[in-house]
């Protein structure tokens, strides 16, 4: 369990924390709203779901040193009849 929470960033933890707030605010007032995005928000830092980061859910543009350039590789076409 300390494992898990050892990979837990700021960012992380107050998304947690406003997600509980909103879940807490839905059980005062009610409202659609509150229990849709603090329903969100708790369950994408609980189980580490989505994109909550300046990096979005684009993905990485590393590039491996030893993996192949397709690019620069020939392609042989054959003709077919």
């Amino acid at each position: 369990m300390t494992e898990y929470f050892s990979k837990w960033t700021w960012m992380r933890i107050a998304q947690l924390v406003v997600g509980i707030i909103f879940l807490g605010n839905y059980f005062d007032e009610g409202g659609f709203f509150n229990i849709a995005f603090g329903g969100m928000m708790f369950l994408q830092a609980a189980l580490n779901w989505g994109c909550f980061s300046s990096k979005g859910c684009s993905t990485s543009n590393y590039n491996n040193k030893n993996s192949k350039n397709y690019q620069d590789e020939d392609i042989e076409f054959e003709e077919v009849v």
